[in-house]
Parts: structure tokens; C-alpha cells; sequence
């Protein structure tokens, strides 16, 4: 009778083995990441995607690797110049002071992000970190269950969030006017005061008291006089590189001025090191590190419309960011009290990229898609499509075009012209 029970394959032990058969395979971190990464390039951003970054940590960016023990150390954009000063501590046994290091790479510019945009939503310069480490680590998009080694990142964490807090950030401008010459600086300490209560052995559990940084009233007013915004699943997408980030807010900031403006924006490869990657001594090996993060970015950001203009006599190369590109986070998106600041007006008889009016949708079809994938396949059909609407929007509804794929096609070939995506030659 047993061993009959068993042919049935009744026995307990035998049910799990079937299920593990059956049981798809999970994905793996590769295929989570493009399958995240259709998921935003597809979705529109809500308010609650919306990040801010203060435009000076735009124009002139961190350290992406470890300066060592220095005094100082430096980057320049044209007439403007950041310095970074390290905090000093002092060791409770031997009683000497030393430097605490100074901030570089992904984390500072996760924790700069997250830091202006509870600054613009709170309107206060009192942050609350919160009751557990691992609630913080999921503000900023990383994971205390990545190892508790020096490589995890809740210990890269706990060490850049002493570095950056403690540390001393000056901007200073050149100012010409006729031949006169001036300098504007400003000093600024990020977090001069702070109390962290998080357990050392149990950083999930959750205390009866709430770390808190608060920031200066210098770095309070630079962060509301100019914020940029971002779009929070794009930057935690890229967040594998600080280069990628430093050229997503780099190129979304160039997006905006673009179709502010009505005119193409060129940034040169050698403007580009010197602002965000004067770090890698050789200019060549910078670009093609840079190509390959503005691809990463252009997966996920479909409004950023980029070309790579190659060098001639009396010209630089570079990239060009069309005037029809459009920054991550759309306007309608935006409180009309955190609008960029410096916005230049638009010409009211241009329109750029018009409003599309309440027409019944329209789909393409799959062999549409399919051919234009076909004859541009580094640009995206849907953007297409979206500008497709915007301009039919604008001419009413009575020239809706009676075969809408036949004049999608039409579009595109005048659409594409400057539009080439990028891609290393």
C-alpha cells in the first residue's frame, strides 16, 4: 500500500521537487535592471518622482574617487571654481586630530539629492534622517542586505555621510565687468550640527530617538535660489556610476535650455572633463567613458534628443542637445513654486513642442513600430509618436490625417533630421 502511495507521488517529500520544476527561473539582476528600465522610459514621472539638486552641484561636481588625505581639493567651470575642505575630528584615545576624508563617488550625490529635495518639500533645515539606518538606506535607494563589509553600502554610507557632513564647500565666481574684476565666494559648512542614534549591531530595529542632521543657512539658501529638478527612478537607475549621474543632471539641465531658449545646446568634450572628469588625465579614455553612460542615460530618458558633432578646423567636438529635447520631468509635473530658476521666457509665436489638445488617442501599429525601429533604430518610435500628436494637436481636429500610420511615416523622415542618437564612432 505504501510503496502504491508513493507511485502516486503522494509522498510529501516528492511535492516540493515538482514545484521546483515548475517554478519559473527569477530574473536576473541584469534582466531586473532593463525590464525597470522600460518601465520608466514607458511611464510618465508623477510628483513624487521629482528629486532637486542645487544647480552648483550641477556646474561643478564631486570628486568620483577617493582625493586621499589632502587639504583641499578642487574643480573649475569656466568662472566658476568649487573647493572642498575636509572636517577635522579628534581621536578620543590618543587625543590627535585628524581629517575625516573628503566625499567622492555615488553616495554624496545621493545624499546631496536627497538632502534638497526634503529641504524644498519641508522648507525647513532640519532633516530627519529617521528611527533606523535601514529606513535612510531606501531614502537614497540602496540596501542595508548588501554585505556589512567596507564594500556594503550601509558602511560606504555611514562614512561618506560623515565626510560630506562634516565638510567645508566654497563656490567662488569670477566677475567681469568692462576692466574691472571682482570675486564672489561663499563658505559653507553642509551640516554643522547633527545627532545620529542608530544601533551599531541592529540597524533595522528602531529607537525611541530620531537622527537628524541641520543644514547651514548658506547651503539652505543656495538650495532653494536655484533647484533643478530630476526624475528620482532615473537617477536611482544610473546610480551604479557617478559619471552617469553627474551627466544625467548635466544633460537634463542642457535639455531644459534647450527648449527654453529655442536653440540647440553644445557642450564640448573638453568643457565636459573639465566640469564633471578631470579626474581621468586622458581626454579620450573620459569620452568613451562618457558615451557609454549618456547611452545608459538615453535608455531611460526617451525626451533627451542628443548627436555627437565631430571635430573640424576652428571647431570643437562635442555633443548637441537639440532644441525638441525635453527634461525628464515634465512642467505640468512642477509646483509652479519649484519652476527652474534663470527661466527665459518663450517666444509666444514659437512653439517648440505644443501642448497636445484632447484628441481621442490614436495606437500605432506593431509593422509601424516595427519599421520604424527598422529604419532608425537608435531613435524611439514613442517620441516620435509624441511629437507626432503634439503637432497634430495643434492643427484641430478636422486634419487628422485619415491614415494616421501612412502620416506617422512622413513625420518621422522630417522629424529625425539632427537627431541622431548617440553612439561612439
Amino acid at each position: 500500500m505504501s510503496d502504491d502511495i508513493r507511485n502516486d507521488g503522494d509522498d510529501p517529500s516528492d511535492i516540493p521537487q515538482q514545484a521546483d520544476a515548475e517554478t519559473p527561473k527569477p530574473p536576473s539582476r541584469l534582466e531586473l535592471k532593463v525590464i525597470q528600465g522600460d518601465h520608466i522610459k514607458s511611464t510618465a514621472p508623477t510628483y513624487e518622482d521629482v528629486a532637486y539638486l542645487a544647480r552648483e552641484f550641477v556646474l561643478c561636481t564631486l570628486p568620483h574617487s577617493d582625493p586621499g588625505d589632502v587639504r583641499a581639493w578642487g574643480r573649475r567651470n569656466g568662472d566658476l571654481t568649487l573647493t572642498l575642505k575636509p572636517g577635522i575630528r579628534q581621536d578620543r584615545q590618543t587625543g590627535e586630530y585628524f581629517s575625516v576624508g573628503l566625499p567622492y563617488g555615488i553616495i554624496p550625490r545621493l545624499i546631496l539629492t536627497w538632502m534638497v529635495t526634503e529641504i524644498r518639500r519641508t522648507k525647513s533645515r532640519r532633516l530627519e534622517l529617521g528611527h533606523r539606518f535601514t529606513d535612510f538606506l531606501g531614502k537614497l535607494g540602496l540596501s542595508f542586505y548588501t554585505g556589512g563589509g567596507p564594500r556594503g553600502d550601509a558602511q560606504r554610507v555611514r562614512e561618506q555621510m560623515e565626510r560630506l557632513f562634516r565638510s567645508i564647500i566654497s563656490f567662488e565666481y569670477e566677475v567681469r565687468d568692462g576692466e574691472r574684476r571682482g570675486q564672489i565666494w561663499l563658505d559653507m559648512q553642509v551640516a554643522p550640527q547633527g545627532e545620529f542614534w542608530w544601533s551599531e549591531r541592529r540597524p533595522g530595529d528602531g529607537i525611541d530617538w530620531v537622527s537628524w542632521i541641520e543644514v547651514s543657512e548658506a547651503f539652505y539658501k543656495a538650495v532653494m535660489a536655484f533647484p533643478l529638478p530630476l526624475d528620482v527612478r532615473v537617477l536611482r537607475h544610473i546610480k551604479d556610476s557617478s559619471l552617469g549621474i553627474d551627466l544625467y543632471t548635466i544633460l537634463n539641465r542642457e535639455a531644459f535650455r534647450a527648449m527654453s531658449e529655442g536653440k540647440p545646446r553644445f557642450l564640448a568634450w573638453e568643457w565636459l572633463h573639465q566640469q564633471t572628469g578631470n579626474e581621468i588625465a586622458n581626454l579620450r579614455l573620459f569620452r568613451r567613458n562618457a558615451l557609454v553612460q549618456v547611452e545608459a542615460i538615453l535608455a531611460v530618458h526617451p525626451g533627451l534628443i542628443v548627436s555627437i558633432v565631430k571635430g573640424r578646423k576652428g571647431q570643437k567636438s562635442g555633443l548637441l542637445i537639440s532644441n525638441l529635447s525635453e527634461p525628464s520631468i515634465p512642467r505640468e509635473v512642477l509646483p509652479a513654486s519649484a519652476k527652474p530658476a534663470g527661466e527665459r521666457p518663450r517666444n509666444p509665436n514659437v512653439r517648440l513642442v505644443p501642448k497636445p489638445a484632447p484628441l481621442p488617442p490614436k495606437d500605432l501599429k506593431p509593422g509601424t513600430v516595427n519599421e520604424f525601429r527598422r529604419l532608425y533604430p537608435n531613435l524611439d518610435p514613442m517620441a516620435c509618436k509624441k511629437a507626432f500628436d503634439a503637432w497634430l494637436a495643434g492643427k484641430g481636429e478636422e486634419a487628422r490625417p485619415r491614415f494616421y500610420d501612412r502620416a506617422f511615416m512622413g513625420f518621422a523622415r522630417k522629424w529625425i533630421v539632427g537627431k541622431l542618437v548617440v553612439s561612439n564612432p
